[in-house]
């Protein structure tokens, strides 16, 4: 009889689809308060599957993932021809 074990049975098309759409919600939504509470309520997920399906799909915890998409968001964060003026005005 083949073992089962929790993170095989958390593995089906339908989990790895909803953290997609958690990610992407994320992503989103990543400059305002994320915590436990709203990541669950939006997967349906209890806290330690989101635990175990974001190790499995990204390799990493979803407040690792959060962090991840803040400070990539300001990275990529584009300047406007406005605020590249303002800053070359600020320069002279």
């Amino acid at each position: 009889m083949k073992r089962t074990n929790k993170t095989e049975y958390l593995m089906t098309p339908i989990n790895q689809k909803k953290i997609e759409e958690l990610c992407a919600t994320i992503i989103e939504k990543c400059e305002d308060t994320l915590g436990w509470e709203q990541l669950t309520k939006l997967s349906g997920f209890t806290h330690s599957e989101l635990i175990s399906l974001f190790q499995v799909y990204k390799q990493t915890t979803p407040m690792a993932f959060i962090k991840n998409a803040r400070r990539l968001r300001v990275k990529a964060s584009p300047v406007s021809p406005q605020d590249q003026l303002f800053t070359n005005l600020l320069k002279n």
